[in-house]
C-alpha cells in the first residue's frame, strides 16, 4: 500500500496538470480551480478512510469534517448572520468527525467495498448531484468536482496497485488485485448495492453530453 504523502503528492500533481488546460480555456476561474484542486486531494486519499487507526486518516477525516460543511455555508451567506453560520459550521463538523465517520470506520474493512471502482464512481457522482441540487451551484462546476474526486479516487486504487505489483522487484505481493477491482468478493450485497445506486443517480440525474464535451475540448489543445 503506497504511503499517505505518496498519495497527497501524486492526487496534487495530477490534480494541478489537468486544472491548468481548463483554466486556460475559461472554464474556471482562479477560485473554483483551488476547489477542484481541493477535491483531487480528497478524493487521494478517501479510499483510505477505512484505516481506523491511521495518523493520517485521523487528520483528513478532520479536515474533511471542516471542509464539507463550509461548502454548504458558502451558500448561505445571504441568508445568515455570521453567528449562525459558524455555529452550523461547527455544529456539522462535529457531527461528521465524531459520528459519521465513526460509523463508516466501525462498518467497513480495509481494501474491502471502499477500495473500488463502483465505490469511486459513487462518490464522484454522488459529490456531483450534492453541490448541484442541494447546495446549488452550477452544473459545470459540479461536475468538475465529482470528476476530480472521482479520479483522484481511482489514482489512489492505481497507485496502491502499483505498489503490490512492485514492479521494480519484478513481484507480487499478497495485496494485488485488492485495490482496483469491479467488485469485493467478500461483500457481493455491498457491490450489488453500489452499481444499483449508480443507475439511480444516473436515471435520475444523468450526465450532460454538451458539458462533457466542453470539459474535453479544452484538452484538445495541449501541446506534449
Amino acid at each position: 500500500m503506497a504511503s499517505f504523502a505518496q498519495h497527497v503528492n501524486t492526487a496534487v500533481i495530477i490534480s494541478g496538470v489537468t486544472i491548468a488546460p481548463l483554466y486556460s480555456s475559461g472554464l474556471i476561474n482562479i477560485n473554483q480551480s483551488l476547489a477542484l484542486l481541493c477535491f483531487g486531494i480528497i478524493g487521494g486519499v478517501l479510499p483510505d478512510i477505512d484505516l481506523e487507526n491511521s495518523k493520517p486518516i485521523q487528520i483528513t477525516s478532520s479536515i474533511l469534517s471542516l471542509f464539507i460543511p463550509l461548502l454548504a455555508i458558502l451558500t448561505l451567506l445571504e441568508s445568515l448572520s455570521i453567528l449562525k453560520m459558524l455555529f452550523i459550521w461547527f455544529l456539522s463538523a462535529i457531527l461528521l468527525h465524531f459520528f459519521i465517520f465513526k460509523i463508516v470506520l466501525h462498518f467497513t474493512v480495509h481494501r474491502g467495498i471502499i477500495h473500488s471502482i463502483p465505490m469511486a464512481i459513487v462518490m464522484g457522482y454522488t459529490t456531483h448531484i450534492v453541490l448541484e441540487h442541494l447546495l446549488h451551484y452550477e452544473y459545470l462546476f459540479s461536475l468538475l468536482c465529482g470528476i476530480f474526486l472521482f479520479f483522484g479516487f481511482i489514482i489512489h486504487l492505481i497507485l496502491d496497485e502499483m505498489i503490490s505489483l512492485n514492479a521494480f522487484g519484478m513481484s507480487f505481493k499478497k495485496s494485488l488485485g485488492t485495490a482496483l477491482k469491479l467488485y469485493d468478493k467478500k461483500n457481493l450485497a455491498g457491490t450489488f448495492l453500489l452499481y444499483i445506486t449508480i443507475f439511480i443517480e444516473y436515471m435520475l440525474y444523468p450526465i450532460h453530453l454538451n458539458e462533457l464535451e466542453q470539459i474535453l475540448h479544452s484538452f484538445k489543445n495541449i501541446n506534449f
